[in-house]
């Protein structure tokens, strides 16, 4: 069987998910936005006081049953060979986006991000096979700070061939970021039969969102391009102190934009996800590697699964400052559960999700692929219980010789690339490497043949003109 992962019980995630309803309906949700108004008044909802709507239950229920569950939603690549699908459960690595600073890759020092950064990240995403979805894992910092999201579409686009999330500014942001993907592939047409991006909506907790990012839900409901849809409260501050009241805050929330989102275009598709965190109550800070964070991912991830909606969810996002034990322990505590329920994982992030270090793509690439083994089935049949071999080997025999052992060895036994497992007397002959040493040796090799692009020159300046047009449009 499948290892299994919860937090909740099916009777609690039934609770929470009614209570998340129930919240809807008599606190309701701030969702400022005239047409997304109009069309929830036709729906039934009531229009109060601040733009808060509330929800009846009938409401929410029907937009959730137009939702396509999980085993119909496809992330596009621009290349078929990264589609990927959700009918079984495998885990895989996404680059979260955002991320303001970098550790530059020859001086190790901290600075800022820049576009030329962005593209190099993007282009060792796309040749790690643990990665599966890419991202603007940087925001370039060099670029004027109202059309980021349009440099790192731009960016990103251009030096990527798998499915790309990033943030989207209005709905304006999402039709320049179709335009920019409908160029990489020769047509509008075509990249709506595939839509290869998606993007990110993020909810203002408590039970709010902005008017942009909710101008951009329904631009991305109408185009067809999937949705990946988060609530973020922090304990005790956004939301209450406890997990269950987190939980059903941020559930309630994505429900809210859920009902947006379909009654803009019933049957377009959506993702789940969720950045509900913990806080140091002693600093104030955000916590996104505490235990606490650890339980949300897997609680969140059980709410998505009760809708049938794919899973993402932030699981490699450190609060260490550098890619040292506790950065290690942190990927392990979280993205080790988390990897037993969600479909996607957000990572190589450090600094609570201020920074990123080049050789931690690889490390987390490689944290990835053990996850994506504990995570298999464990087959139990007449083949693996391997009782004829028992039999023949016998009592003090061994079973490196046998052909069962040729036969299973590769499947069963996962071989890093990475990671020290070899005799000390030869590790330190070898130079005592640390798996950060091994990280930034194999990104030296990396480094080391500039990458050739991926899209033709003329098709990169359309993609450039889609940025200048807007750039220039709106700064006059």
């Amino acid at each position: 069987m499948k290892p299994r992962i919860a937090f909740l019980s099916d009777d609690e995630i039934e609770h929470l998910h009614r209570a998340a309803v129930r919240l809807l309906e008599t606190v309701g949700m701030r969702l400022p936005h005239p047409a997304a108004q109009e069309l929830l008044t036709a729906a039934g909802a009531r229009i109060g006081q601040d733009q808060v709507v509330r929800l009846p239950a009938d409401v929410v229920e029907r937009a959730l049953a137009s939702l396509p569950d999980r085993e119909s939603v496809t992330l596009f690549g621009r290349d078929a060979l990264h589609d990927i699908t959700f009918g079984a459960h495998r885990p895989r690595l996404a680059c979260m986006t955002m991320a303001v600073d970098v550790i530059d890759p020859v001086t190790r020092k901290r600075r800022a991000a820049t576009s030329e950064d962005l593209a190099l990240l993007t282009r060792i995403a796309d040749g790690l096979d643990g990665i599966g979805v890419n991202g603007g894992l940087v925001t370039p910092q060099e670029v004027p700070g109202a059309f980021n999201d349009w440099y790192t579409w731009a960016v990103t686009i251009k030096n990527t061939a798998k499915h790309t999330t990033g943030g989207m500014l209005g709905e304006r942001c999402v039709r320049d970021a179709a335009r920019m993907a409908a160029a990489a592939v020769g047509s509008m047409e075509r990249f709506q039969a595939r839509p290869f991006i998606s993007g990110w909506v993020l909810t203002l907790p408590p039970f709010g969102i902005d008017t942009e990012s909710l101008g951009a839900l329904m631009e991305m409901s109408r185009l067809n391009i999937p949705a990946v849809i988060s609530s973020g409260p922090i304990l005790g501050t956004s939301s209450p102190v406890t997990i269950a009241g987190t939980v059903a805050q941020a559930h309630a929330e994505i429900l809210g934009c859920l009902v947006v989102h379909q009654l803009v275009n019933p049957g377009a598709p959506a993702v789940y996800t969720s950045f509900a965190r913990g806080v140091d109550m002693r600093s104030g800070h955000i916590s996104m590697a505490c235990p606490e964070f650890a339980v949300l991912k897997v609680a969140m991830a059980q709410m998505g699964r009760r809708l049938n909606l794919p899973v993402r969810m932030p699981a490699m996002l450190r609060d260490a400052k550098v890619l040292d034990a506790q950065a290690g322990f942190e990927t392990g505590m979280t993205a080790g559960v988390t990897g037993l329920i969600a479909d996607l994982m957000d990572g190589m992030q450090l600094d609570m999700d201020m920074l990123v270090d080049f050789p931690d793509l690889l490390f987390c690439n490689e944290c990835m692929a053990g996850i994506q083994r504990l995570a298999r089935e464990l087959v139990v049949n007449d083949d693996t219980l391997a009782l004829d071999t028992l039999q023949s080997v016998g009592p003090g025999g061994h079973f490196l010789e046998t052909p069962h052992t040729l036969k299973h060895h590769r499947r069963e036994l996962w071989l890093p690339a990475l990671l020290e497992r070899g005799d000390a007397t030869v590790w330190q002959e070898k130079g005592a490497q640390t798996i950060f040493d091994k990280c930034e040796a194999r990104l030296r090799t990396l480094l080391e043949t500039p990458f050739a692009p991926l899209l033709p020159a003329d098709v990169e300046a359309e993609i450039d003109a889609v940025v200048a047009e807007t750039v220039d449009g709106r700064s006059r």
